[in-house]
């Protein structure tokens, strides 16, 4: 055999670590001569030791999956959040929509654009994300910006009534948007209990920066079950959540797989599992399921509800009360709540007048963090 003369080695030079057995390894550079040279740390048993040190959820997002949907669908009925910090969703001035949601591997971000008379969704995150995860987040996009929702039969109820056919010329289809977890969809109904709208936004807020899951764009994942669950009530006080509010956040916690399964069997079981949870009445139920895409959730206990239905749909009483208001709904059994989503969008659209204001503006409470 013939061998080749080898290069002394420069003096003061540490030995470099042998490499493992099994796998390929970076070379290392040559010592410079003279000096003294740290040891290499000897590379991951059957892999590169580059890759080995990288970890998957610090790569930078990219886009994952995307998807094209036909027509125009009104995004501005997509409920989004307004706060600066701790949003889940927000909206665009141009019309894009955005959202995060959680992931093994990161949360991801929900994408929502008109374009061209089409609605175009994508999902971006890390590519290491499990592909049916991304498909998961894909359909949960959908349903979110209501293309999973049937609006036909409202459409119907309009050809048949001349108040709602008024409403339904000015809006058109009603597509009720579904929030992709239940247990979103729980906790912002209870944080809702009780308070003004901006005192339950900013409570969402603050929840949202104590245990959400940052994502990109800027928005944070609302936290998991198994997070909001393991908050101490005190820290949720901090938030501005009431003892009983807490409590029920902690029971949703505990119940929450059986409250998934009760709504697979129907929007009837779910109300019942929510109403035996400690803290949840029917106002609760109601607004929960509602935002989970219930086209017949009725929140009876809400302040102003009762006021604007028969404001708008009956004689312009400015103080009905819920047994009115069950009343003017009854005749659109299985689409009360599209039809309040209707008289809601309407109103928002000064296509109607609402009820005139009752009273000043209330304060904020004062005993939020007490």
């Amino acid at each position: 055999m013939t061998s080749s003369a080898t290069t002394p080695a420069p003096r003061n030079t540490a030995p470099t670590a042998p490499a493992a057995a099994v796998g390929n390894t970076t070379p290392t550079a040559p010592a410079a001569a003279g000096g003294n040279t740290t040891p290499t740390a000897p590379a991951a048993a059957g892999g590169n030791t580059a890759a080995a040190a990288r970890k998957p959820h610090d790569e930078r997002p990219r886009e994952l999956a995307r998807t094209t949907v036909s027509g125009v669908h009104d995004l501005q009925g997509v409920k989004c959040d307004s706060a600066r910090f701790g949003a889940v969703a927000r909206r665009h001035p141009s019309g894009v929509v955005r959202r995060a949601e959680p992931a093994t591997t990161g949360a991801l971000l929900l994408e929502a654009a008109p374009t061209d008379g089409r609605t175009e969704l994508r999902v971006v995150g890390s590519p290491a994300t499990p592909s049916h995860e991304v498909e998961a987040a894909l359909e949960a996009g959908l349903a979110w910006i209501g293309v999973r929702d049937d609006p036909t039969p409202l459409g119907d109820l309009a050809a048949h009534d001349r108040r709602l056919a008024k409403l339904y010329a000015v809006t058109g289809p009603v597509r009720l948007g579904r929030l992709p977890r239940l247990g979103e969809a729980f906790g912002r109904a209870v944080i809702a209990q009780l308070v003004q709208s901006a005192e339950a936004h900013r409570s969402i807020a603050q929840l949202v920066r104590r245990a959400g899951e940052d994502a990109p764009g800027g928005l944070t994942a609302w936290p998991r079950r198994e997070t909001v669950g393991a908050i101490p009530s005190w820290e949720l006080r901090r938030c501005g959540i009431s003892g009983r509010g807490a409590r029920a956040l902690h029971a949703g916690a505990v119940d929450g797989p059986h409250l998934e399964r009760a709504e697979q069997a129907g929007w009837d079981g779910l109300d019942a599992r929510l109403r035996a949870l400690p803290g949840v009445g029917v106002w609760t139920s109601a607004v929960a399921r509602r935002a989970r895409g219930d086209p017949d959730a009725v929140a009876v206990g809400d302040y102003n509800l009762p006021a604007l239905i028969a404001w708008v749909l009956g004689d312009g009483a400015a103080d009905a009360d819920d047994a009115t208001m069950l009343e003017l709904l009854a005749p659109f059994a299985g689409q009360r709540g599209r039809v309040i989503r209707l008289v809601e969008r309407a109103v928002g659209a000064r296509a109607v007048s609402g009820p005139p204001r009752r009273a000043p503006r209330a304060p904020l409470s004062a005993h939020r963090y007490w």
